[in-house]
């Protein structure tokens, strides 16, 4: 009996987490629109952020002159990406739907976000 609750419980906990795996919202292009620094909008160019997720888990990524590729997944709400040849990195997605996304990031202790919108 024991094991059955137990077996049961397990399969509830992977059924509820791919219910709520938000993953596909991510597929397509998304573009920046604000990037603020410590809630305050920054000098930084946010309209030059690309991104690009695809549904193979594979991204890329361009600021300005500097681009990058690889692969990603998104773990409770946390989007973790790693570049070829580069550790993986992690951000806060604070809202992800269909149109819109908000990333909460740290650079070295500041606290910056950035807004981007999906484009196709």
């Amino acid at each position: 009996m024991k094991n059955s609750i137990f077996i049961l419980s397990i399969s509830l906990f992977f059924i509820a987490c791919k219910l709520n795996d938000k993953t596909p919202l991510l597929y397509g292009q998304w573009k920046g629109i604000s990037w603020k620094v410590n809630g305050i909008e920054s000098d930084r160019n946010a309209k030059s952020v690309k991104f690009q997720f695809n549904d193979d888990r594979t991204y890329s990524t361009s600021y300005e002159s500097e681009a990058e590729h690889g692969t990603y997944r998104l773990t409770f709400g946390n989007l973790y990406t790693t570049g070829e040849n580069k550790i993986e990195k992690m951000v806060k997605l604070a809202t992800l739907n269909a149109d819109t996304m908000i990333m909460d990031m740290n650079r070295a202790g500041t606290a910056e976000q950035m807004i981007l919108v999906k484009t196709k």
